[in-house]
Order: C-alpha cells, then structure tokens, then sequence
C-alpha cells in the first residue's frame, strides 16, 4: 500500500508539470544531491552535549485564510526564543491543493500568484508525517504527544508543546554550514555524539526560502477574508536534499561518534540565493519520527 500511495504523489507531480504551459508547475527536482564526501570515525572524549532546538513544520496554503495567523504564531515563537528554533513552511502539493495551489484568473481567481510553493516533497512529508483535512496545522519535533492523537496539531497548541521540547536534552551536537557556488549548494555536515543511542537515526536536509512578496488569502481584524499582494513568505521549502524519509546514518551510535557529511545539491534558478537556509535535523523514522535535534545555517 505504501508503494501505492507514494507512486500516486509521484504521478501528481508528473501530471503537473504537463499541464498548459501557461501555467507555471510547482518546483519538482528528481535528482538527488550528490553526496560528494561521506565519512565517519570515533574520537575521544565525547564533546559536551549542546541544548536541544524545536524544529516547527507548518502547513500552510496562499489559498487559506486561516493560515497567515499560525505563520506569525510561528514566528512569534521563534522570536521568544532565539537561536532555539527552526521553522520550515510547508505548501503540500495533492489533497488539499484548493488551498495551496496558486492563484489562476483562468480557474476563476480575482489574483494572480507569482510563483508556485507547492512541491512533491511536501506532499511525500505531508502524508509521511499525518495527513491533515484542513490548514493550518503544524508539528513540533514530529512528535506525537500523549495528549493528541496525530503529530499534527492546531497551531494554538504549538507553544506549550515546544515549550516541553525545550527542556529536553538531546545525544547529538550538529554543525551546519552552506554556500552558493554557481548554480550549485554546497553543504557541510558534522554530526558529534555525546552519548550512546540504540535508535537508527536518520538525517535530512531541507533547503528554505525567505523574503518572498506573493499574494496570501487571509483574515482583516474583522474576520473579513482579504487578500494581501504584499504578504511576505519565509521559510517556504523549496527542496529535500537527502531522501524525505531521511538519510540513515550508517554507524555505531556511540559516544564520541563522528560524521562528516558534504552534500551538492542544484538549486532551481528562480530562488533568490541570498535569502535561502538550509535546515538539518536528526530524526527517528519508524512509527515514531520523532525530531532528536536540528539547526539551520544561512547559505552564504
């Protein structure tokens, strides 16, 4: 069943990108980043552990009204704790594209949108995470609280939840750096574990966007819909530079373990390269996806 429900998002996007040409597909790039140096050894003594940060997934559409209200929830999280968290905006592509696919004078709309945010890796985290019938909704850590029955939860909810993941300690300290070079993202990893770990542990790259003007469906202080020309996007995700899923990290989990991991991925010419990031994080990924701890780094 899986293969089938993972072929049919692969068909959605196939079915996209040939559609009119008037119409600009959502961004889909099949290619996996070249993993130009992979290595891992064990150095002595273990490094001292570093706090844990809250990765907040949010899934969000330009066609939903509710959803500028949770972006700022994010934001304003963000903001209460400096340094701690990681966002990462989501616009899946499938189910619920009558709110995430852009504006179209030709199917109806009073606006049109500049870009499209939809990708397939959205999609294919949408559904691997806990596919929701509406937006906005969000997760922290991917984790799924005692008190909820999905991962994904409303957006009211996100700041008690990321205040618990923040006491939380983590096993492994992550180094992150990343650099434009021509068309190309130049990635470097380092992964150091303070502890030992009996959980396989998976690693994922995901490349965002910021400082994006597009127009956004959304509420006045009346509650009267409106639509905002000037919104401005941030951390939109453009790219899954390992596999979805996670890469797994192949290696004994033990104290003092060391990954070194260099990843080039080509970036899509339409992204504006000063305002990208790149956001990494360890993470479960068996009935549990549990996020262990993330980073990001801006691309210089």
């Amino acid at each position: 069943m899986k293969f089938i429900q993972h072929f049919y998002l692969l068909a959605i996007g196939m079915c996209i990108t040939l559609q009119s040409c008037k119409e600009t597909p959502p961004y889909i790039n099949f290619v996996k980043a070249n993993v130009a140096s992979d290595t891992s050894y064990v150095a002595l003594p273990a490094p001292t552990p570093e706090i844990k940060n809250v990765l907040i997934e949010e899934f969000t559409g330009v066609q939903c009204p509710n959803c500028p209200a949770a972006q700022l929830e994010a934001r304003t999280i963000a903001d209460n704790n400096p340094g701690r968290i990681n966002l990462i905006t989501v616009h899946p592509l499938g189910k619920l594209d009558p709110l995430t696919r852009p504006f179209d004078p030709a199917k109806g709309d009073d606006y049109k949108s500049k870009y499209d945010f939809r990708t397939l890796a959205g999609a294919q985290i949408f559904e691997m995470v806990g596919i929701s019938n509406s937006l906005p909704i969000g997760n922290i850590n991917r984790k799924l609280f005692t008190t909820e029955t999905s991962s994904n939860i409303d957006y009211q909810k996100w700041s008690a939840k990321v205040l618990e993941e923040l006491n939380i300690s983590t096993p492994v300290n992550i180094s992150v750096s990343a650099n434009n070079s021509g068309d190309s993202i130049n990635i470097e990893l380092t992964l150091k574990y303070t502890e030992a770990v009996t959980d396989s542990h998976y690693i994922t790259l995901a490349v965002v966007e910021s400082e994006i003007t597009d127009v956004q469906e959304g509420r006045d202080m009346n509650n009267k819909t409106i639509f905002d020309e000037k919104y401005v996007h941030k951390h939109v995700l453009r790219a899954i530079v390992t596999d979805y899923f996670g890469d797994l990290l192949k290696a004994k989990l033990e104290p003092g373990r060391i990954f070194n991991k260099k990843y080039t991925y080509l970036r899509d010419i339409s992204w504006v390269k000063t305002n990208l990031e790149v956001v990494a994080f360890i993470h479960l990924n068996t009935v549990k996806k549990n996020v262990i701890h993330s980073k990001e780094t801006h691309v210089k």
